[in-house]
């Protein structure tokens, strides 16, 4: 053994590398199975696929298999470095030797960086060659920005297990301190918002809205998604100086840790408390929230499932950390964890409390969406795909209006299991403030014909809702691809969207009772790295001359046919509204009762279907004809007219 003031022990190395050179073999096999192997299986038969295009950022979108693959290998790394600290016999011969403990820690250092860096060099080298040979289109600026990225991700999460190796004693606590210090802060916010709206009605239904410091500050999920998103130089900053701490912490710990204490679990008895009481609130949320999902009866059930998940939650943990499923039991460690979950409970209910009942003022908002659909679209798509104005509304009634529903919605909603999807209606309010955020909430409890929906349903009445129309507000973005119609039936050239908006003032002019629930027809964009549908309406000039240019028919994109279960109601101009309630409401006898429906058969299918592929709508009439999809069969269920019936304006 060489002297404590050398700078380089080669044996000292030897021995790291030695301990992790299998589980290196074992990183590079799957490495280049998951990178190199992956990439030439996608691109292998591309010839086969005229006008084939590689993504520009292809290669780190198919290195994400790999990321993982590598993250997960870089806490074993430090699990398999350090493992020595954990058997005295092994530490006291480690620290006997001529070798003072900074260098120990960065021959180790120096051992895992190289498990690193090497095979992520062979993959490199792979693709290189790969490039050559066949896959031209990968740059090579690509691969090296790969390799520098992959070599930054690996090295974050082996400078955070390594520091977490430092705070306990035993492979399998080390294991569970890198998973609770990559994931615990994910896992006490995710459940905590799962459990919100297991308690509570009125809470926005987007989980990424509120999450986006803690999804940053889980590095794994951070890493994959810069991938896809591109490499944010603030956050890799951030967490390449918190790695650099995170060592030079690492050797602090080393530098005053004692070999007596090999014997303990923890190093630090405080951190063990800390830990057992947040990890047994996570517990206890996870176990409530699954009572309160699945056993939906009342809130005593779900407040019963938080109770037994504490005391669950804490024999496991404890279990865990002993490492022995004869735990040793501590009044000092249990009192404590009571205060910290009581302290939770105190902070959760006036948190969420105060959260569900907040309703904006209507001079701060700048425009709202309200609805009683569900939004499928996300911020950054609207922004991207679509002109300003979709979905929301600057219209200071509808503003006025949104405001009120809210309130209302406070007042008429009941606690969140106490519902079903048929006597409920889903409320989604989202309002752009005018100092640039967001606030968006969703109702699940609402009763059908409850005074908020009953607002909401009114604030379509007076015009056709333009704001929600797909083509009437879709860009001619350069990245569009393909534009289809009728659920991928009809494929319609671009130059369709600006002929749509200029026939939507036609459809303001039509009574907003039908051309708000009738006549909807769905419309899908393709784009290079996306796809985008919404809802739009077969009463506008420009569809109907789409349609009578193509080789389908009417019959053929609404779904109906001879088979079809047809009726005609004729209303007058008062009756409109009542009957779209009555239609989301009744089952289809009690409709056809109740406004004395005409039901078609034989020739007058016949009549009704030709009329229909002549294009002979009439959303400025009152005659309605509604329609089952074809070999419609009545079930023994009642279900509401508009699950199985569609509905038309004709002539």
């Amino acid at each position: 053994m060489k002297s404590q003031t050398s700078l380089l022990n080669k044996t000292l190395l030897s021995h790291f590398s030695g301990t992790i050179f299998w589980l290196t073999i074992v990183f590079m096999a799957l490495n280049i199975i998951a990178l190199p192997v992956s990439i030439w299986i996608a691109t292998f038969d591309r010839e086969m696929y005229p006008g084939y295009e590689i993504a520009e950022n292809f290669l780190f979108q198919m290195s994400a298999g790999q990321m993982v693959i590598g993250m997960i290998f870089s806490a074993f790394l430090a699990m398999f470095l350090l493992n020595y600290l954990n058997d005295e016999g092994s530490s006291d011969f480690m620290h006997g030797l001529p070798v003072k403990r900074p260098a120990i820690l960065i021959h180790a250092l120096a051992a895992g960086v190289a498990a690193i860096v090497v095979p992520l060099m062979v993959t490199g080298v792979i693709l290189l060659l790969e490039r050559m040979i066949f896959i031209p289109e990968i740059a090579l600026i690509d691969i090296g920005k790969w390799f520098l990225y992959a070599v930054f991700v690996h090295s974050v999460i082996f400078a955070i297990a390594i520091f977490a190796g430092f705070l306990v004693n035993g492979i399998f606590l080390h294991m569970q301190m890198i998973i609770l210090a990559l994931f615990l802060p994910l896992a006490v916010w995710g459940l905590t918002f799962a459990s919100a709206n297991v308690l509570y009605d009125g809470i926005s239904s987007s989980f990424i809205e509120h999450s986006k410091p803690v999804l940053n500050a889980t590095f794994p999920y951070l890493a994959i998604m810069q991938l896809y998103e591109g490499i944010n130089f603030t956050h890799s900053l951030i967490w390449g100086a918190a790695a650099i701490l995170l060592i030079v912490l690492s050797f602090v710990l080393y530098k005053y840790r004692r070999n007596e204490y090999v014997t303990s679990n923890f190093n630090f008895k405080w951190l063990k408390e800390i830990l057992t009481a947040v990890t047994t609130v996570v517990g206890m949320l996870a176990m409530g929230t699954v009572v309160g999902l699945f056993i939906p009866i009342s809130a005593a059930v779900s407040i019963f499932g938080f109770g037994v998940g504490a005391i669950v939650a804490y024999l496991v943990v404890e279990m865990f950390f002993q490492n022995s499923v004869k735990i040793q039991f501590s009044w000092k460690s249990a009192v404590f964890t009571l205060i910290v979950i009581i302290l939770f409970w105190l902070a959760f209910i006036i948190g969420w409390t105060a959260y569900v009942n907040n309703v904006p003022s209507k001079e701060e908002v700048e425009s709202v969406y309200i609805s009683t659909d569900y939004n499928y679209y996300t911020d950054e798509s609207i922004d991207e795909y679509f002109e300003e104005g979709f979905l929301f509304n600057d219209n200071k009634r509808i503003i006025d209006d949104a405001v009120t529903a809210h309130n209302t919605a406070i007042e008429d909603k009941t606690f969140p299991s106490i519902y079903t999807g048929a006597e409920t209606t889903y409320l989604e309010i989202q309002y752009r403030m005018k100092d640039g955020s967001v606030m968006k909430r969703t109702f699940k409890t609402l009763e059908n014909d409850s005074e908020a929906v009953q607002i909401v349903n009114q604030m379509t009445a007076d015009k056709y809702d333009i704001n929600s129309d797909f083509l009437a507000n879709i860009k001619q973005h350069p990245e569009m691809t393909e534009l289809w119609l009728f659920n991928n039936m009809l494929k319609a050239d671009s130059s369709l969207i600006e002929d749509y908006k200029d026939n939507t003032d036609e459809l303001m002019q039509y009574n907003p009772y039908i051309i708000n629930n009738t006549g909807r027809i769905e419309a899908s964009a393709n784009y290079e790295n996306n796809y985008e549908s919404g809802m739009s309406s077969i009463y506008n000039e420009a569809i109907l001359e789409q349609l009578a240019e193509s080789d389908v028919s009417v019959e053929e994109v609404m779904y109906i046919n001879q088979l079809s279960e047809m009726y005609i109601a004729e209303l007058s101009e008062d009756e409109f509204n009542v009957f779209v309630d009555d239609y989301k409401g009744l089952d289809i006898k009690e409709l056809s009762d109740k406004y004395e429906l005409k039901s078609l058969s034989g020739d007058s299918k016949t009549d009704v279907l030709e009329q229909l592929n002549n294009g002979e709508f009439a959303p400025e009439g009152t005659k309605l004809l509604l329609y089952s999809y074809p070999e419609y069969t009545e079930s023994e269920e009642d279900y509401p007219a508009e699950t199985d019936f569609s509905i038309l304006a004709i002539q």
